[in-house]
């Protein structure tokens, strides 16, 4: 049984160049606008109990999508069948009425998703408690941050029990720790068979709380299918559009925004050998450890790291994680330095470097990424491609 099915959906928008365009239209009956298509023929089902992830670049439709999911836009064209009740965490403080406090919005973003005064009292107290809020509560919501808007709404969306939920972008907002107090909350959500939503530009989100992604490319349907086959080609694609804009010249910077650092950051990652040496070469067929160090200053708290190493250009040669090598969650109190080790590396001549990363105990939130300086694998063998293999030619 499907709890969402979305038949050829269609949704335009009227785009006038000047406002007395609208009058014109209205006096004279005659167009004065441009059609803009945001979906186009959008199809795809999410069974009972499923999550589904959307993801796909800025203007590709996504927000357009949620909100008809949603119910608060409608469809020029198209179906949409849900089964259930919906609550939805759209755009920032949506539903929240500014001078309100937020105990006042509490009943009154309630009530708008369906809740009766009883069952809003019910659960007002689990609102605050899970939203952190404390005092804050009694403040009007203008006064309070994107971060504490987003506790107050994620709280109320995730305790009205809904059958559906949807949410964009919501999980990005705030400090790590309610982060993944929200991802936990997801997990729970999905293991009692509730249907969700979710809208991200993490693809370690996505991969790991979604089991089906809808990929959209300008309002239409890229790809559809299996979470980790969807991501892989939309890393794929993003991947050769950013070589394409390097080549091309492009001055945009592809490094990470700089956020305020993480309670667990990455202090080096070195290469050495196998007395411990730094080293910034090797010969193809040799051991090679990528040592990396971290350190936590906050409270204590697990998580996995991935290790690996990429051309300079960014594509991706290996990759290793504690989480699918079959590892707990690893403690990261204090200083730590964790080693991965390749006894004989194939890899063909070049210039490489080894990036690390360290993320939540769900491998769902990646905390930090480094990468290293450049080091050099040395061969002897000719020939063409990333690796060298043992092989043999045959004449008849």
């Amino acid at each position: 049984m499907y709890a969402i099915e979305v038949e050829r959906l269609t949704k335009s928008y009227r785009v006038y160049r000047r406002p007395v365009d609208r009058l014109k239209e209205g006096i004279t009956r005659r167009p004065h606008h441009d059609l803009v298509e945001a979906l186009s023929e959008v199809s795809f089902q999410v069974s009972t109990g499923d999550a589904l992830g959307i993801i796909g670049e800025n203007g590709a439709g996504k927000s357009t999508l949620l909100k008809i999911l949603a119910g608060t836009s409608q469809p020029t064209s198209g179906n949409v069948i849900k089964q259930g009740t919906t609550a939805a965490l759209l755009e920032l403080g949506s539903g929240f009425h500014p001078e309100f406090s937020g105990r006042q919005n509490i009943y009154l973003n309630a009530a708008l998703l369906g809740l009766t005064q009883e069952e809003i009292k019910e659960r007002e107290k689990s609102i605050i408690e899970f939203s952190e809020l404390g005092d804050v509560i009694e403040r009007p919501v203008k006064t309070y941050s994107s971060g504490m808007y987003v506790r107050l709404a994620f709280s109320i969306a995730t305790s009205i029990d809904p059958d559906i939920l949807v949410i964009d972008e919501a999980l990005s907002v705030g400090d790590q720790r309610f982060q993944q107090k929200c991802v936990d909350r997801m997990v729970g959500f999905t293991k009692a068979r509730k249907t969700s939503v979710i809208c991200s530009h993490s693809m370690y989100l996505i991969d790991e709380l979604t089991s089906k992604t809808l990929w959209l490319l300008n309002g239409r349907v890229r790809s559809y299918g299996k979470t980790s086959s969807v991501v892989s080609e939309y890393m794929s694609y993003m991947e050769d559009n950013r070589i394409s804009e390097k080549s091309a010249g492009s001055d945009e910077d592809t490094h990470l925004e700089n956020f305020p650092l993480p309670d667990v950051i990455i202090e080096e990652i070195l290469l050495v050998n196998e007395r411990g040496e730094p080293i910034d070469r090797v010969e193809q067929f040799q051991p090679i450890v990528f040592r990396v160090k971290t350190r936590c200053t906050g409270p204590a708290m697990t998580g996995h790291l991935s290790i690996g190493f990429e051309k300079l250009d960014g594509t991706r040669i290996f990759v290793s994680t504690t989480k699918y090598s079959g590892f707990d969650p690893v403690d990261l109190m204090g200083e730590r330095v964790i080693e991965l080790v390749i006894p004989s590396i194939p890899v063909g001549r070049g210039r490489y470097r080894a990036r690390a990363r360290v993320g939540d105990k769900h491998g769902r939130i990646l905390f930090y990424d480094l990468a290293s300086n450049p080091f050099l694998i040395e061969s002897d063998h000719p020939a063409v491609g990333l690796m060298w293999m043992e092989h043999s030619w045959q004449f008849s």
